[in-house]
């Protein structure tokens, strides 16, 4: 099975779109300063008022701490570093002289170096990455345009797995001209695992019973609290996302590397691969360390010097001025009902409240023409999926504009509703989507409190009042009636499929019932319009907005960078919420599959497995 993929990526930011931007160098000026802000105040606590108003005089200058972009570079970006959907913006986040760019801001800046003079080529490095399938899809595509423009591109790894693992990180490198490994390190290209926890004999045996419903048989959220195994529908879905993931790797690199199909079975089978062994099946191109691979890259670049990524994206300037306004909003995250809490789980959260704010903050844009929507969501809550695709609805009938949504790694669920709202929808080919179903329900603690001799008494007023209550099972009467409110969001669910998509509802059984999809088969289903990432999301929305020949935008990100005000205030309220964060990261918990199982407590989300390859 071979997919293809319409090759279109982010270009000619000079136009329509930003050629240069300055918000990112202040973000560069402003943690070089806050380091000595927070040294001086080590020192001379009682000097903070003064210190303060000093840097706020500074933040009010054209202060210039990076250096300028040589005449010639060579881009350095470390890929094993996260790239979040949403922009940083937090003063006590990753203290670095390199700030964290978002996964949009690296997609711009390559983009944007691939027709610049002064880079004469890149030089990444991925060892073990935490990027997402979809993110590493728009990489691989924008690598292959800097390369169109007559520009090369290197990658180097001490490992890339080792011991398994390393299959996405390979999927990546494969896009560059040449892999370049260390010595003595293995290529890690094992496959594709999928684990799924399953929780229901532990919940027995402390007592306590899951009773959740679901529309219908695919839809398998809560399969990790009701069941001790896969069961048929759901191993049928795993098994048709792993292997398509499989399919497309092999496909894939094959091309790449030039090598056949077969071989990659074989070579995958074989994995992990000692890189001495990777040069002779073509797997890479040159075992050498890492300073020879430096040395070599300014010798044929003639001298360039290397210049980080992070660095020439603080040097890209926004188009200034009254142009006509592209706004770009990010939800990333589990969808919840009004406000997000100070926890450690906020940065992976979408907030309802906080959602529909900004979206009034953008009705509100000078000449607004259009918005790009990016969804990195596994779904969440319905009410809240609702109340953002209302207000999406909302905003384009008041300003009369197009919307288009461009999907990450996941948009399914309840961040497929919210798709809905767009008047086109881009995906990449292993997105994750679709799920169009929901479920609820509630932990039922009755046998745990007699085990513990807790005895509950209770008076409800109203057959139905205590519907809501964990410590005994639902009533006939009770059962019934959440049954029926399950069935209402069903079908409004599925309506709004039909309705937005124009897809018959005879249709609509064989692609609903829980079941998922990926980008490429969603596209063949109707539920998603092209594969595509941010680029053609951007490229879209400017021909809907139907502009004048020539005509050029600025774009505008959400959520919006944070004031001074604003960023002292979080310094000393979230202090201690990012305290938390850290050493639990430190600790080494499996903080990616506590995440997972946050999910189980929403009504529209997938299902909680971990995809490793």
């Amino acid at each position: 099975m071979c997919f293809k993929k319409k090759s279109v990526v982010m270009v000619q930011f000079d136009s329509p779109f930003p050629k240069t931007r300055k918000s990112l160098r202040k973000v560069l000026n402003l943690r070089i300063m806050m380091k000595a802000l927070l040294i001086a105040l080590a020192i001379f606590g009682v000097l903070f008022i003064f210190v303060l108003v000093g840097l706020i005089g500074l933040l009010g200058t054209e202060t210039k701490l990076t250096l300028p972009v040589p005449e010639k570079a060579i881009l350095t970006v470390n890929f094993d570093n996260p790239l979040p959907e949403r922009r940083g913006d937090e003063w006590l986040y990753g203290f670095s002289e390199q700030p964290q760019l978002s996964f949009y801001e690296t997609v711009k800046a390559l983009n944007v170096a691939a027709t610049d003079d002064r880079v004469k080529a890149i030089a990444a490095e991925v060892n073990v990455s935490s990027l997402g399938l979809a993110q590493i899809e728009e990489l691989r595509e924008t690598i292959k345009y800097f390369r169109s423009k007559g520009k090369k591109a290197y990658v180097y790894s001490t490992g890339m797995g080792s011991f398994g693992g390393g299959t996405s990180e390979y999927y990546l490198a494969a896009a560059f001209d040449e892999i370049w490994m260390q010595p003595n390190t293995e290529i890690g290209i094992t496959g594709i695992s999928i684990e799924v926890p399953f929780l229901r004999d532990v919940l027995n045996k402390i007592g306590i019973m899951p009773e959740f419903y679901a529309r219908h048989e695919y839809k398998n959220a809560m399969a990790s609290l009701l069941d001790s195994k896969l069961s048929p529908q759901y191993k049928s879905e795993m098994t048709k996302l792993g292997g398509t993931i499989f399919l497309k790797f092999i496909n894939e690199v094959s091309a790449d590397r030039k090598i056949e199909t077969k071989k990659m079975f074989e070579l995958v089978d074989k994995a992990p691969i000692r890189a001495e062994d990777g040069l002779d099946s073509r797997l890479i191109d040159i075992v050498a360390f890492k300073n020879d691979f430096i040395d070599e890259l300014k010798q044929r670049t003639g001298g360039a010097e290397l210049y980080p990524l992070a660095s020439y994206a603080a040097e890209i300037k926004d188009n200034r001025g009254k142009l006509p306004v592209i706004a770009f909003l990010v939800l990333d995250g589990e969808i919840v009902e009004g406000d997000v809490g100070q926890n450690v789980w906020q940065q992976g959260v979408v907030s309802s409240r906080q959602t529909v704010e900004q979206l009034e903050e953008i009705s509100r844009l000078p000449d607004l023409r259009g918005l790009v929507l990016r969804i990195n969501s596994p779904g969440g809550s319905y009410t809240a999926s609702a109340e953002i695709w209302n207000a999406i609805n909302t905003l384009k009938k008041k300003k009369d504009i197009p919307v288009v949504v461009t999907m990450g790694d996941y948009a399914a669920s309840g961040g497929y509703f919210v798709a809905l709202a767009g008047d086109y929808i881009f995906a990449e080919p292993l997105t994750v989507t679709g799920s169009i179903g929901v479920l609820g329900g509630k932990m039922v603690l009755e046998r745990l409190w007699k085990k513990l001799d807790v005895h509950w008494a209770g008076l409800q007023f109203g057959e139905n009042a205590g519907i809501l209550s964990g410590n005994r099972k639902f009533s006939p009467s009770e059962k019934a009636a959440f049954n029926r409110s399950l069935d209402n969001v069903y079908r409004d669910f599925t309506a709004q499929v039909e309705k937005s998509r124009k897809i018959p509802a005879q249709d609509m059984d064989k692609l609903a019932r829980g079941r998922i999809w990926q980008g490429a088969s969603a596209v063949q289903n109707r539920l998603v319009d092209e594969t595509g990432g941010i680029g053609a999301a951007f490229l879209k929305v400017r021909k809907l907005s139907k502009p004048r020949k020539g005509q050029r935008f600025r774009i505008v990100e959400f959520p919006r960078a944070k004031t001074l005000p604003e960023k002292i205030s979080e310094l000393i309220s979230g202090a201690p919420r990012i305290s938390v964060q850290k050493v639990i990261e430190d600790s080494g918990l499996p903080l990616r599959q506590m995440k997972l199982l946050q999910r189980l407590q929403y009504d529209a989300v997938l299902p909680p497995f971990d995809i490793a390859m």
